[in-house]
C-alpha cells in the first residue's frame, strides 16, 4: 500500500487534514499508522458509529474516524490491547447489494479501513467516513 494514498484519502475527508498536518510536525515522515491502537469500535444506529485509534509515539493522540452508510466489518482478535501494525484506507470496490439491503436509502461505504495485525485486532472496515475527530493531546489511557 502507498502512504501517500493514505494521505490523500484522509486529507480529503473533513478534519483530516488536521490530522495529517500534525502526524507530519511529530514524526517527519510518511503517514503510518504503525503501533497505533483501536480502542473503540462502537457500532450505534442512533448516536452514530465510530472507530476511534490511540496514536501514541511520540505523544498521545486520540484519532476518531465517524462512520456512516452501511457498514461491514470483518474484525477478529479484539482484546484487551488491540495495536495494528499498519492501517491502510482505501477507495471501497464495488459490493452487490444483498435483496434485504434494498430500498432503506443507504449505500455500501466508499472507505475501507484494512487493520493489519500485530496484536489484537485486524480485519477490515467498509463504510463512508463521515469526519475525522483528532485530539493530539488525548491518546490512551491504560
Amino acid at each position: 500500500m502507498d502512504p501517500n494514498e493514505n494521505t490523500k484519502l484522509i486529507s480529503a475527508i473533513p478534519g483530516g487534514a488536521a490530522f495529517v498536518s500534525w502526524h507530519a510536525r511529530q514524526f517527519q515522515s510518511p503517514l503510518s499508522f504503525h503501533d497505533s491502537e483501536v480502542v473503540e469500535l462502537r457500532l450505534n444506529r442512533t448516536e452514530g458509529s465510530r472507530l476511534t485509534l490511540a496514536v501514541d509515539p511520540p505523544g498521545p493522540a486520540r484519532l476518531i474516524f465517524v462512520l456512516k452508510d452501511w457498514i461491514d466489518v470483518q474484525l477478529e482478535g479484539f482484546s484487551h490491547q488491540n495495536v495494528i501494525g499498519e492501517m491502510h484506507l482505501r477507495p471501497a470496490e464495488d459490493r452487490d447489494a444483498k435483496p434485504w439491503e434494498l430500498g432503506v436509502g443507504l449505500s455500501p461505504g466508499t472507505i475501507e479501513l484494512v487493520l493489519e495485525p500485530c496484536f489484537g485486532a485486524n480485519g477490515t472496515i467498509r463504510a463512508t467516513i463521515e469526519r475525522i475527530e483528532f485530539d493530539p493531546g488525548a491518546g490512551l489511557t491504560r
